[in-house]
Order: structure tokens, then C-alpha cells, then sequence
């Protein structure tokens, strides 16, 4: 299960929830104004300066859940949880508990505890009168049973946010994206590609929802065997991700266009498109508040840019119609005549590179060493870096002598020794357990704390968080 995806939607969805405007007194709206602006401390001091002057407990229970949710966005998920727990067992208004127990699952989820996440929205959904929340939870569940490869579950939840989509008033674009998930779930990729080209004509949909419905429609296109057209759609994905500077989004994307171009056999293109994962892999993995503030801007611009280009779309359309027209009568023109277009023979799959026995031997004593003097732990190393100190070549023979005899990427290969190493010494180094998973993370290498946690949490199916507190405790 991709995490980060999974916070992504939770962030997008309390943002979304806060800009759409409720009834809240002056002191909301301030902290409001602090998160859209990424000011989280300021927000956090305000709330916490805020809190001891307030009587009502109702008041006091809405600041406690905007803390909440700034500890949440801050990463912080033992304060949440902490603050989320305390201020539920003080909480009598139903719907003031269905608020906090939604963001209890999201933080469960965050720290992969993904049973417990699926535990406290079961009781969002089975308690909730919000029609709007209801669809959101269902949503994430499908995503956590999808996570934990139980497709008959992630079915039940996508089937009940369809069903409420379609008896209660929701918002269009939260129901026409419910209508992609069911449909591509149960395999009517037609109709599904057809929602999704309808979200990217939509000059009001999000730069997000726009990246992700040219993903769908390639992953469509995947199921029906249609690769060589796939590419052309993750290839508009991944300019997208680039807008949103995201770097676990780019690496979605890229490899996405890895697996079909190697599918199809073009190995050439598949490692054009490593060099950019292998890229966005060395940027920072944390997709902050500040980020989503930015994606807002570029959203000004490009409907600025659409109103501009109104009048001369007029002209193009004429344009493609003339086009059509002239293209409609050569081909009729062909056809009468019976003439037979011959296709230009397929492209036959790239060879694999002929590497001489000294270079062989001069990676294998190189792999050897970054093991031995654990070079891995190095936390800016890349093919290229690896090659040039080490006298390698090219970053090619590096690829393919990594694939042949690891079974995985450069990149992979780096992370699994230093997850082998950080959880090798978790086991042994009493002192080593005793630092903060920020550190532990840079010690092994890794450039973020959330790119540590989820390879950890991939290899071993618990967080270091959790493995530590097993061996403390």
C-alpha cells in the first residue's frame, strides 16, 4: 500500500473541509488562516494559548480537533494520537466523536497500523450522518483493504460509496471520482477512462485530480493490453507530478512508464525513465502543507490562462474541423483506390548489453566493498556516483549487473542494505534504540524520516517505531 498516496488524500480532504466553510467563531478561522499558510506553529500556539481561556467544553473540543489536525500534517502522530484520545473521552456530541475517531484512523494508517485504522473508520461510517465524510472513509477503507490485499472488502467499501453517491446530494467531483474507482474496480475500464477524460476537459479541475485521472485512464489502457497506447497517457501523468514538485508523485509516475516500456521490450526508454525515479528518489519525500498552498496557485494560473485562450479555441476548433475534414476525404480517396498502407515493422526489443569480463569483475569487487565498508550508508549516493568512484564504466552496466544478479534496481538494492542495517542494529545497539527515528534515518542513509519508515514498514511489515517500543518494552 502506498502511504504517502494514502495521507496525501486525508491532507487534502481536512484542507478541503476547511476551506469550504463552516460555522466557526473568529479563533477557528484564524487557525484556518495559519494552516491554509503552512504557519503550523504559529496555528499550534494560537490554539494552545486559546484553549486556556475558553469555558465551554464544546469550544474546547473544536480547538482540540484543529490541534489534531496540525499535529497530524506536522507528522507528529504520537502527539495527535495522544491529543485525539484525551480530548474523545471528554467528548458527549456524537458528531464531535465521529470527527475524532476519523482522524484516529488516519493517524493509525499513517503509522501502518492499518487493522487499527480500519477499526476506528468502521465506526466513522457505522456512526456518521455526513453523507460527504461517509463517501471519504469508505474511500480510504477500500484503499487499506486494497493494501491488505483483501479485494473482497475493498469491493464492499468502494460498492457503499457508490451507493451513497447516488442517494444523497454529494459534491460532483467527489461522486464522478467514487464513479472511476467503482468502475475500474469491477472492470468497466470504458467507462471509466470516460470519467476520467471528462475530469481533464473540466477547466475547473485540480492540477491533482487531473494527474490522476490521466493515470487511471493508462491504467486502463493496461488492462486492456493496450500498452503502447498507456505510454502516451503516464507521459502526461508525469509532466503533471512535475508542476507539483511532488517527488513521491514523479516516482509514481516514472515508474509506471518503467513497467510498460519494459513490457514492451524497450529497455532503452524503461532506463530513461529509471534516471528520473532515481532523481526524485534523492529529493526530500515530505509533500508539506506548503505544497498544497502552491498547487492553488498553479490552479489561479492555469484557469487565467484557459479564460485567455477562450477566443483563439474558437479558431483551433475550426481548424480541427477543416483537418478532419481534409484527413476524411484522403482516406475515402485511399480507399476507393484500394491501396494498402503498409505499417512500419515493430520495433524489435532493445539486446541486452554485452558487458566484457573485467568490467564484470571490477562491479562485483565494487558491490563487494559497499557492503564491507558499508558505503550505503553514504545518503547522496546514485548510479552515477557509484560508477564514477568506483571506475565503473557506464551506469548502464550497473543496471543490468544489479538486475541480473539482485533481481532490483540501483536504488532498491542502496535501500534494502540500509533497512538490513538499520534493523540489524535496532536489534543490537540498546544505545542506537534510544535516538529518534529522524536519526536513525540519517545514520542509515536516508535523506526523510517518511522514506525510512515506509521502505522499513514494506521489508518488514512493522514500523521501526513499533519494533523499537517491542524490544524496549
Amino acid at each position: 500500500m502506498r502511504t504517502p498516496k494514502f495521507i496525501l488524500l486525508v491532507v487534502f480532504y481536512l484542507i478541503v473541509t476547511m476551506m469550504n466553510g463552516q460555522n466557526i467563531d473568529s479563533i477557528q478561522q484564524k487557525v484556518n488562516y495559519y494552516i491554509s499558510q503552512a504557519q503550523l506553529d504559529s496555528a499550534k500556539l494560537y490554539i494552545e494559548s486559546n484553549l486556556k481561556t475558553l469555558n465551554k467544553q464544546e469550544d474546547k473540543t473544536a480547538l482540540n480537533y484543529q490541534l489534531v489536525k496540525v499535529f497530524f500534517i506536522q507528522s507528529s502522530y504520537d502527539k495527535a494520537l495522544k491529543q485525539a484520545f484525551n480530548s474523545l473521552d471528554s467528548v458527549d456530541d456524537e458528531a464531535q466523536k465521529v470527527k475524532f475517531n476519523f482522524m484516529i484512523g488516519a493517524i493509525y494508517s499513517a503509522i501502518s497500523d492499518y487493522d487499527k485504522s480500519i477499526e476506528y473508520f468502521n465506526q466513522v461510517v457505522t456512526n456518521d450522518e455526513n453523507p460527504s465524510l461517509a463517501v471519504q472513509t469508505h474511500l480510504l477503507l477500500s484503499d487499506l483493504y486494497l493494501g491488505k490485499k483483501d479485494s473482497i472488502n475493498a469491493g464492499k467499501s468502494l460498492a457503499e460509496a457508490y451507493k451513497i453517491t447516488r442517494n444523497f446530494d454529494v459534491n460532483v467531483k467527489m461522486s464522478d471520482h467514487v464513479n472511476m474507482q467503482y468502475n475500474f474496480f469491477n472492470k468497466n475500464y470504458e467507462i471509466c477512462k470516460q470519467l476520467n477524460f471528462k475530469t481533464i476537459k473540466d477547466s475547473t479541475s485540480f492540477l491533482n485530480a487531473k494527474s490522476y485521472a490521466y493515470s487511471m485512464i493508462g491504467d486502463c489502457l493496461i488492462k486492456q493490453d493496450s500498452l503502447q497506447e498507456a505510454t502516451a497517457y503516464f507521459d502526461e501523468f508525469l509532466k503533471l507530478t512535475f508542476e507539483t514538485k511532488d517527488p513521491e508523485q514523479i516516482k509514481v509516475a516514472a515508474n509506471k512508464l518503467i513497467k510498460v516500456y519494459e513490457t514492451l521490450g524497450d529497455q532503452e526508454k524503461a532506463n530513461a525513465y529509471h534516471k528520473i525515479y532515481n532523481e526524485a528518489e534523492n529529493d526530500s519525500l515530505s509533500f508539506s502543507i506548503e505544497k498544497y498552498r502552491d498547487l492553488y496557485d498553479i490552479e489561479k494560473n492555469r484557469e487565467l490562462n484557459t479564460i485567455k485562450a477562450e477566443n483563439s479555441r474558437k479558431y483551433l476548433i475550426f481548424g480541427a474541423i477543416l483537418l478532419l475534414l481534409i484527413f476524411l476525404a484522403v482516406y475515402y480517396y485511399f480507399k476507393s483506390k484500394k491501396k494498402v498502407l503498409h505499417t512500419a515493422p515493430e520495433k524489435t526489443p532493445s539486446k541486452k548489453i554485452t558487458i566484457s569480463d573485467s568490467e564484470v569483475k571490477k562491479m562485483a569487487i565494487a558491490i563487494d566493498q559497499l557492503k564491507e565498508k558499508q558505503l550505503f550508508l553514504k545518503p547522496n549516493i546514485t548510479r552515477k556516483s557509484f560508477c564514477s568512484e568506483s571506475n565503473i564504466k557506464s551506469e548502464r552496466y550497473l543496471s543490468q549487473y544489479i538486475n541480473e544478479n539482485y533481481k532490483k534496481s540501483f536504488s532498491v538494492f542502496i535501500n534494502d542494505l540500509r533497512i538490513e542495517y538499520a534493523y540489524n542494529r535496532i536489534q543490537n545497539d540498546k544505545k542506537f534504540r534510544n535516538y529518534k527515528i529522524e536519526e536513525i534515518a540519517k545514520a542509515c542513509g536516508f535523506g526523510s524520516k517518511k522514506s525510512f519508515e515506509r521502505v522499513f514498514s514494506s521489508k518488514y511489515n512493522e514500523t521501526p517505531y513499533k519494533l523499537i517500543s517491542q524490544l524496549t518494552n
